[in-house]
């Protein structure tokens, strides 16, 4: 028994493998088994795994034929032998104390899930954080010591990414649930284990720390190739439909539902042919278009389907439609641009208004200060006067008194002074 089981499905990934099987061996969190299920890899994949399992018992590498990811995980799931369950893209790589960091979460809430966050990353750079809002929604929690269900977010389970390899599920949870895999054959499978698996959870957590780098950028991905498959999207959903139905959720989580429909068909349109464009059209035209959950986007988007004919009308509305909302934004940026100019421009005719009064002001400063300056020149040129008055005066007294104490009468007199001095 080990306290996480990672499950990995492998096809074509050789130029990325070896650096995301490492993350994973590399962890902080030391007790883990890797379950690589090599979906039958046309390149070097399969012998990457089979050389890094020479160095680490804990990395696992069993092969099938080709068959999709769908039924690589659902067959790694009946090895697992882990508390906990993680799934892992093996294009992508983990920061080395994710797997710390969610299984102290997920013990600490007991949690049958346990949520975080990720990064999306191209060229080994970053590109931007995940659109995952649950910090917003559960503001100011003690996330160590915090859970919810489905019913405290209802519309979570339908939105945004459905992807497996952002959350840890504990083992035990999975297996209550026998109906709860990945759809075979099928791309966009992970969106029915998300909705089922949130749906049936007690206990989520979820830790809001960007822990895990999705890549965008490998060519061989199957979020990169699922365009090439018309009906996939609508058979995935067609399996949501029918498992909310079976569980009696249909009707109360219907406008949810509805929102996960119009959301996904309408973001797998760019792109595609009139094949889909009329699988839409139908699918769509079922749909209430009355859901307070509709976006301004969706809405016009659902809209400009159902009054097109073809995939070209609808593609020349949507191009219409950007090229106006580009319009509107630039006519604003222009609007707040002139705005801000205006504002600039008072507030320089203000700083030159009060320039000029300070000159004004300083112009009077110079003139009082060169009237001082004429005044203490002059006084200086009258005490100049008067000193040379004093230095002439002085030298009169000074020759006076010589002579004085130079003259015979003074000289005559001294034994009389003397005397006086004494008595």
């Amino acid at each position: 028994m080990v306290k996480i089981s990672v499950i990995v499905p492998v096809y074509n990934c050789e130029d990325y493998l070896e650096e995301s099987i490492k993350s994973i061996l590399n962890q902080t969190f030391k007790d883990i088994e890797i379950i690589c299920i090599d979906d039958g890899s046309a390149d070097n994949s399969l012998n990457i795994l089979k050389e890094i399992a020479i160095g680490d018992s804990r990395l696992k590498v069993y092969s099938q034929e080709n068959q999709g990811s769908s039924i690589a995980r659902n067959n790694a799931l009946s090895k697992v032998s882990g508390d906990y369950v993680y799934f892992f893209d093996a294009d992508d790589y983990l920061l080395e104390n994710c797997l710390e960091k969610v299984y102290s979460n997920a013990v600490n809430n007991d949690s049958e899930i346990a949520i975080f966050y990720y990064d999306l990353y191209r060229g080994n750079k970053f590109l931007n954080h995940c659109r995952i809002d649950l910090h917003k929604k559960f503001p100011n929690e003690d996330y160590n010591n915090f859970t919810f269900d489905y019913t405290d977010y209802r519309q979570y389970a339908f939105k945004g990414a459905s992807a497996p390899w952002f959350k840890l599920y504990k083992k035990e949870f999975l297996d209550r649930y026998d109906f709860i895999k990945f759809p075979p054959n099928l791309n966009h499978n992970d969106i029915p284990f998300h909705i089922m698996t949130i749906l049936n959870a007690s206990k989520i957590s979820f830790l809001p720390e960007y822990l895990y780098h999705y890549r965008t950028d490998n060519p061989n991905s199957i979020s990169n190739n699922c365009k090439k498959r018309n009906k996939d999207i609508f058979c995935i959903l067609q399996v949501v439909e029918d498992y909310l139905r079976s569980a009696g959720l249909f009707d109360d989580l219907k406008q949810e539902f509805e929102f996960l429909k119009a959301n996904h068909i309408l973001y797998q349109m760019p792109g595609r042919n009139n094949k889909y464009f009329e699988l839409a059209k139908e699918e769509l035209s079922a749909v209430d278009l009355n859901n307070d959950y509709f976006t301004k986007n969706i809405l016009f988007k659902a809209n400009a389907v159902l009054d097109s004919n073809s995939i070209e009308e609808y593609n020349y509305k949507i191009k219409i439609h950007g090229l106006e909302k580009e319009n509107k934004s630039l006519i604003s940026k222009n609007k707040k641009l002139k705005g801000n100019l205006e504002k600039e421009n008072k507030s320089l005719i203000a700083q030159n208004k009060e320039l000029r009064e300070d000159l004004e002001k300083s112009k009077g400063l110079i003139d009082k200060n060169k009237e001082l300056l004429e005044d203490l020149e002059k006084e200086n040129e009258s005490l100049i006067a008067q000193n040379k008055e004093l230095l002439e005066d002085l030298e009169k007294y000074k020759n006076k008194n010589h002579e004085i104490l130079n003259s015979n009468s003074w000289k005559i007199t001294e034994p009389l002074r003397k005397l006086r001095r004494k008595f």
